[in-house]
């Protein structure tokens, strides 16, 4: 097992009821670009050099498909294989993915569809623009069994632990951002939240009020969080689906020592290391348990 062979989430796919819906919100005053439109799928940008980082399909009800990882290269697709396999995961083999890249998906031993990608057609204009968001920079999923499901992503997988603050784990991948995935202890393998990183604080902020403007006012945020030292602002979107813009992200290293839950301790009445946003709303402690991992009808499909 090597922990580099995973660099980030390089997408997720969502269903959608109303897919022209979803379609609009995402591709428009969330601030992605629709890249190509193929077998049903409409897959969009941000303005880093991944392909897509979003898949939506018509579904219902909303919920969330696979959340696909992008690999160091094919050697490393095939040592991961081995290594999902070898701890007796439902697999599909490595193949190329109908110009898409090399890679396989597999279900991981709470029920998630998960893919892993390396050789993908990327783009080669990566450049920030302001208020667009660049890449996913974390997924936050909701462990039934925590203990199962994190022992398959450190030791399956090879992510790393990074700090935790019960009840979530903060695992990374082979680059500098603190956190790619985060467990959270709950009572069903349901979907917490994902991030979008944005450039920069006043991305972050401007998009807090675009969306406000949009009829979707934030539901936790703006504040700072103590793991990660990221900005944050989380959003119901379409069909209440929990998305979060995140900016400013902790670089770290392999020097970086984990913290445990007892580091961050906020003054009372905090929740947040700046103490001025408002308590999370009724809506979003319902809403980040909501969205369930679906079955996938397409068995190739990774990405």
């Amino acid at each position: 097992m090597s922990w580099k062979w995973i660099c980030g989430v390089r997408s997720v796919a969502l269903t959608a009821s109303d897919l022209d819906e979803a379609a609009k919100f995402y591709g428009g005053i969330f601030g992605l670009q629709p890249v190509a439109s193929n077998d049903g799928r409409r897959l969009f940008r941000g303005t880093g050099r991944y392909h897509h980082i979003l898949a939506l399909q018509r579904g219902s009800p909303a919920a969330i498909l696979r959340v696909t990882f992008d690999v160091l290269d094919r050697a490393s697709v095939d040592a991961l294989h081995g290594a999902v396999a070898e701890a007796g995961c439902v697999t599909t083999k490595p193949s190329e993915l109908n110009g898409e890249g090399y890679g396989f998906a597999c279900t991981d031993p709470e029920g998630r569809r998960l893919a892993f990608v390396a050789d993908a057609p990327d783009h080669g204009d990566a450049k920030d623009a302001p208020d667009r968001p660049r890449k996913i920079a974390h997924v936050n999923l909701n462990t039934g069994d925590f203990d199962k499901t994190y022992r398959f992503f450190t030791q399956v997988l090879g992510l790393r632990l990074s700090d935790e603050n019960l009840p979530l784990t903060f695992l990374r991948a082979n680059n500098r951002d603190h956190n790619a995935i985060v467990l959270a202890r709950a009572d069903a393998p349901t979907l917490n939240h994902v991030a979008f990183e944005m450039p920069d604080l006043d991305s972050v902020m401007r998009g807090i009020g675009r969306l406000k403007d949009h009829g979707f006012p934030p539901e936790w945020g703006p504040g700072r969080h103590g793991p990660g030292n990221n900005v944050f602002a989380y959003f119901a979107g379409p069909e209440e689906m929990p998305v979060e813009y995140t900016g400013e992200v902790m670089q770290v290293d392999d020097n970086h020592m984990p913290r445990m839950s007892d580091y961050w301790k906020f003054s009372p009445g905090r929740s947040d290391q700046w103490g001025v946003t408002a308590p999370r709303t009724a809506r979003w402690a319902r809403i980040q348990r909501l969205i369930r991992f679906a079955a996938d009808g397409h068995a190739a499909a990774t990405h």
